[in-house]
């Protein structure tokens, strides 16, 4: 834990893990605590103020907990790669309403973009910044628009998420090279990356604030959304979903559903009514969970 008198290594007050479980953890990057002070260099943390923005997912295993990731960050960047591992407009997606309904904004970093002679991620780049979110072209190999995504780092408190071998790790040591943390290569036949971040890290930033890397993931599955949580984190469907004929539509399959009747008419791009779709068919009536 970081204190104002430097770090110290702490346990976690037992009554605030005896609790019934539905997270995986009480405490988790980006908490604010309140610490007691056992021994030098040492601790116990006694309380966990309350949070004002989470990044929180389905945790891995047989049985549906919630994992919040991070706590208190103002960004979220959702980092893919243009090429190798292939560009993923529907983990973008996942990721954007992680971050907005956990109420944080989303950053789209769009890494390698070297490797793209042919420019494939024109129309999502084109989609995302029509929708209003910002959109960042870089390439942390030749350090092409590297600049502006630093600046936007600058006094904020941040998170990076994407799937292994976009180069989050290497967009970190090229933003704050002090880090040197470790990178490695992607396995071709696969065109997946291999994980070199194992948990959940907050680093302090030369140019002010702090950046979580994560470690990569396979699915970003939104945690305890309703079907109505989840459409409003669409931005251009929000403003349709009361329009509907029938008020508790799902938006899936109903007649008269005005999100529907507007991807028809290509006012809303079918590629994210699809993955609006996908979210939904994941949702158990009166919500709980999603599986993208």
């Amino acid at each position: 834990m970081e204190t104002a008198t430097g770090l110290l290594t702490c346990q976690i007050r037992g009554r605030l893990t005896a609790a019934a479980r539905r997270t995986t953890s009480p405490v988790v990057t980006g908490d604010q605590v309140e610490i007691a002070e056992t021994a030098p260099g040492r601790g116990v943390v006694e309380s966990v103020a309350p949070r004002r923005s989470t990044v929180s997912r389905v945790a891995s295993g047989a049985r549906p907990y919630q994992q919040v990731v991070a706590a208190n960050l103002d960004r979220f960047f959702i980092v893919v790669s243009a090429r190798q591992p292939a560009f993923n407009p529907g983990f973008v997606d996942r990721a954007m309403v992680v971050a907005l309904s956990g109420g944080i904004e989303p950053v789209v970093c769009i890494n390698k973009i070297d490797l793209d002679a042919a420019v494939a991620h024109d129309e999502a780049v084109a989609l995302y910044r029509h929708l209003g979110y910002r959109v960042l072209l870089v390439s942390a190999a030749t350090g092409e628009g590297m600049e502006p995504l630093r600046q936007a780092f600058a006094e904020r408190v941040s998170a990076l998420v994407g799937q292994s071998g976009v180069g989050k790790s290497t967009i970190l040591n090229h933003i704050e090279p002090g880090l040197e943390l470790t990178t490695r290569g992607l396995m071709t036949r696969h065109d997946r990356g291999r994980h070199t971040t194992t948990a959940t890290q907050l680093y302090a930033l030369s140019m002010g604030g702090y950046v979580a890397d994560t470690p990569g993931v396979k699915q970003l599955q939104p945690w305890g959304l309703t079907r109505d949580d989840l459409v409003q984190c669409f931005v251009e469907m929000a403003p349709l979903a009361g329009s509907c004929q029938f008020r508790d539509c799902t938006h899936l399959h109903e007649p008269g559903c005005a999100i529907r009747e507007a991807v028809e008419a290509g006012q809303i791009h079918s590629r994210r009514y699809e993955g609006y779709c996908r979210m939904a068919e994941g949702i158990e009536v009166g919500g709980g969970r999603t599986d993208a």
